[in-house]
């Protein structure tokens, strides 16, 4: 899913669609001006902590798989299987921006 922003100059409230967009489950931002593209890529790339956190997530799960259990208690929260999904598109992500930067250099 995606969703756009049409108030070109504020770029502060893109920023704050952008993050809510993100936290509803949205993969991306249409944007109409160039301005907002800074703005958007910040938003829906994957830090290096969430990164981290959805490997160990996957990690975590394959352990308890192998175990005949399909949850676990990971970083204080009760992990299932629908998580794997989130997890494996995430780092999919992750991939896919860090293979785009390597190829403009």
């Amino acid at each position: 899913m995606m969703a756009s922003w049409f108030n070109i100059p504020d770029l502060e409230g893109l920023r704050a669609d952008a993050r809510l967009n993100r936290q509803l489950g949205y993969s991306g931002q249409v944007v109409i001006h160039p301005t907002h593209v800074p703005v958007v890529n910040e938003v829906f790339t994957p830090t290096p902590e969430e990164i981290a956190y959805y490997q160990g997530l996957l990690a975590a799960m394959e352990d308890m798989e192998g175990q005949g259990t399909a949850a676990v208690a990971y970083q204080g929260a009760m992990v299932d299987i629908a998580m794997v999904k989130t997890a494996q598109q995430i780092l999919a992500l992750a991939r896919a921006i860090n293979a785009r930067k390597v190829e403009e250099k």
